[in-house]
């Protein structure tokens, strides 16, 4: 690392050097020495010479097979030893790498430190910055619609309105543009109670939540959809229930001339009451009918076990 000049902040966002001060200018790193080194050639001509010998085994017997299944450990353990070889190596190799990071991190932290302190600072000059503000727009707020702000609260219009605390505004213009916010929320409130007074509380309420006017009638247009609709729906249910009601008073009225009819049995020509006996008579007629001539029957005085159906 070579020294030179620092630099320090200036009020444009430039920066400049400031003469007799040291400070970071060109970082140089680079590698020594080091690396990983084998014998490769070596090592393959033994593995070669070492398996050559079990390049004729024969396996025929179950003693073949047993010692079979034994020199393949022997070649697993080989297999297994290299690989460790090469993870050893590398663990090696790694250390070096680590402590290196370490210690550019270290480096690294004493400037960071000093990144954080300058990130504090900034975000406590926004801070105040963005109390200011909302001072002056309060003050503006209260001033001009003081009756407005327990419906809405100023920062609704900051949420609408991200720009009345950001830096890129000047308080004037901020404050102005509040200004024509509260004039236009006056508006769109007289502009739904006009529109829909049915339900001018719910879209107030809804517009207050939102800053959207078409949002506010559109929710007092779902409320008048939602009411008509239980309306018609309850009309509905009386025209059924009254037709039911209906139904059921002239169904007693049948039963009523049915049960005043004459119940007399016909007489004989001689004058004596006819024997009473068993009859059956079939006939072929829906259930509604067998049911009628069934009622009718009884208001003759006739005697039954009921209408039964045939297969």
């Amino acid at each position: 690392m070579q020294e030179t000049q620092e630099v320090r902040a200036v009020p444009d966002g430039a920066a400049e050097p400031v003469p007799g001060v040291s400070a970071l200018a060109v970082i140089e790193m680079g590698a020594t020495s080091g690396g990983l080194t084998a014998d490769f050639a070596a090592m393959k001509e033994a593995a070669r010479a070492y398996v050559k010998r079990f390049e004729s085994l024969k396996i025929v017997t179950d003693d073949d097979r047993k010692a079979a299944k034994k020199i393949r450990a022997d070649l697993n353990s080989k297999i297994a030893a290299i690989e460790q070889a090469r993870k050893d190596a590398f663990r090696a190799y790694d250390a070096p790498k680590d402590d290196f990071k370490r210690r550019c991190d270290e480096v690294k932290q004493v400037i960071e430190e000093q990144v954080a302190a300058i990130d504090g600072i900034l975000d406590r000059m926004d801070e105040e910055f963005r109390a200011a503000r909302i001072k002056a727009l309060h003050a503006e707020y209260e001033a001009q619609a003081p009756d407005l702000m327990e419906a809405i609260p100023l920062e609704r219009f900051i949420e609408r309105e991200p720009a009345l605390t950001g830096r890129k505004w000047a308080e004037t213009k901020a404050v102005s543009a509040l200004g024509d916010m509260i004039a236009t929320a006056v508006r769109d409130r007289e502009a739904i109670r006009a529109a829909a007074p049915k339900f001018a509380t719910d879209a107030d309420r809804h517009y207050c939540a939102h800053l959207d006017l078409s949002a506010a009638l559109a929710e007092a247009k779902r409320l008048s959809d939602e009411v008509e609709a239980r309306e018609r729906h309850a009309e509905q249910m009386q025209r059924e229930a009254e037709e039911r009601v209906a139904r059921a008073m002239a169904q007693a009225k049948a039963a009523e001339a049915t049960a005043a009819a004459p119940a007399a049995a016909p007489r004989a020509r001689s004058g004596r009451r006819e024997p009473v006996k068993e009859w059956e008579f079939r006939f072929r007629a829906t259930k509604a009918q067998a049911t009628m001539i069934a009622e009718y029957a009884k208001s003759l005085g006739v005697v039954s076990d009921g209408v039964k159906g045939v297969a």
